[in-house]
């Protein structure tokens, strides 16, 4: 075993450490700056070396006991035993590096973290995986850089109705004997739990995900779910993708079959496939944050709203706009916005099932906000130039990864002048960070 000692200099995007040593860059899991590790090289990319840690020699003050026993293996968190005043000064050193390296921008730019009041149990959604271990069924998350799952007994940053459920699934399944999928032979039926929570109405939703409609003992399998999993709503959904886990038609084998969320008094029914975000108090804070700066700034007038979900802001803000324009993709979220505009009253929404691309393509009305809130691959270059020709007055950027945020930021500073960076900690004890850019058009432009 090849073993090198070494300091931590920092964590960087992905939540490595970082080091370097003899013109090489090292990433290492599980090491904090300033701690002195002693490291095993495992693979490498070129000049990148991926490592694990072998020894602490010396540890990071800020480095508490892990309270969690699947901590190590675990890919669910990756700083859950760092004091959390650290995990908030390293996330936000993390934005200010992208924004400075990819978006060629002023650090300064990045704000204060604003914190999440819970930093246990605070998941309103979870997907855990299935799979057999020696005959025996795992119900629980990947290893880190691996497919393999993790049985989870308990975790941390679930809510502990998550883990009583999954605790009831595995002594259903292992008394059925039910079939778990294989992804490399293709063969078998169950592919993933995914456990839903309501903050604000206290309400659950389990969601059974198998490859195709069939299950076997199927009669069985529904008696005991409904009489042993402490649900509101209990769905089937049948999804025959491997790359994405939350897809498909689906039946409502208990309750609604939507979980319902509210803020400051706007309720939201959302359906078992559709995107929410997944912190209740830290999104309750970009809300608020969004309403501070149009009531400062005085924004009226034509809100578009693109990726719009279940129209969150889109109905939230509908009061303070004239006319408010959603745009989404999913045609289950959209019917959702609709009925979410009618539950709350809200007459002056229309929400339009488009590709993002191509309604703006087509798109030539005056813009006073854009809100644009997309998937983790960043804005579609063709939108983001769009989007220079539409010239909004404002855009609400919200983003949950900061390198495709900085290399958009770095297209719109062209014609916008970007006031502000503030990350949220919408998952703590782990390396994500979610950030809201506010951008204002010059005005010579």
């Amino acid at each position: 075993m090849n073993t090198i000692d070494l300091v931590v200099e920092k964590i960087v995007n992905g939540g490595y450490g970082f080091a370097r040593y003899d013109n090489k860059i090292y990433m290492i899991e599980h090491a904090y700056p300033g701690e002195f590790v002693r490291i095993n090289v495992k693979n490498n990319k070129k000049d990148v070396y991926f490592a694990e840690v072998i020894e602490y020699l010396e540890k990071s003050p800020y480095r508490n006991r892990p309270i969690c026993p699947h901590f190590q293996e675990c890919g669910g968190c990756q700083m859950l035993d760092l004091e959390y005043n650290e995990q908030l000064k390293i996330k936000k050193d993390i934005v200010k590096e992208q924004i400075r390296r990819i978006g060629k921008l002023n650090d300064e730019l990045v704000l204060d973290v604003f914190e999440s009041d819970d930093i246990i149990g605070y998941r309103s959604k979870m997907e855990f995986a299935f799979s057999y271990n020696k005959g025996n069924i795992k119900i629980g998350l990947k290893k880190r850089n691996s497919n393999e799952i993790v049985d989870i007994k308990k975790c941390l940053i679930a809510p502990k109705e998550f883990n009583s459920t999954i605790s009831e699934t595995r002594k259903i399944f292992e008394a059925l004997n039910l079939k778990i999928y294989n992804p490399k032979t293709k063969k078998g039926e169950f592919k993933h739990l995914v456990l839903r929570k309501s903050f604000s109405k206290n309400e659950l939703m389990s969601i059974f995900i198998t490859k195709t409609e069939y299950i076997s003992n199927y009669k069985n399998f529904k008696s005991l779910i409904k009489e042993k999993i402490k649900s509101d709503s209990i769905i089937h959904v049948m999804n025959g993708s491997d790359s994405v886990v939350l897809r498909g038609p689906y039946k409502t084998l208990k309750g609604e079959g939507v979980i319902k969320e509210e803020f400051d008094g706007f309720e939201y029914q959302i359906p078992p496939t559709a995107f929410f975000q997944n912190n209740y108090n830290v999104t309750k804070k970009v809300l608020n944050e969004f309403v501070k700066i149009i009531k400062e700034e005085k924004i009226s007038g034509t809100l578009l709203d693109l990726y719009s979900g279940v129209g969150l802001f889109s109905i939230y803000l509908a009061p303070l706009f004239k006319h408010v324009t959603g745009v989404e993709n999913n045609v289950i979220s959209v019917k959702a916005a609709h009925s979410n505009a009618n539950i709350n009253n809200i007459k002056n929404t229309s929400f339009v099932k488009a590709d993002v691309k191509e309604f703006i393509s087509q798109y030539d009305k005056k813009v006073d906000l854009l809100i644009v809130d997309p998937p983790r691959n960043g804005i579609d270059k063709e939108v983001l130039n769009k989007i220079l020709q539409l010239k909004p007055k404002n855009i609400f950027y919200l983003s949950c990864d900061p390198t495709t945020l900085s290399r958009d930021l770095n297209i719109l500073n062209e014609v916008y002048r970007i006031e502000f960076i503030r990350p949220f900690d919408m998952f703590p004890n782990t390396f994500h960070i979610e950030n809201f850019a506010f951008l204002k058009l010059n005005i010579d432009n």
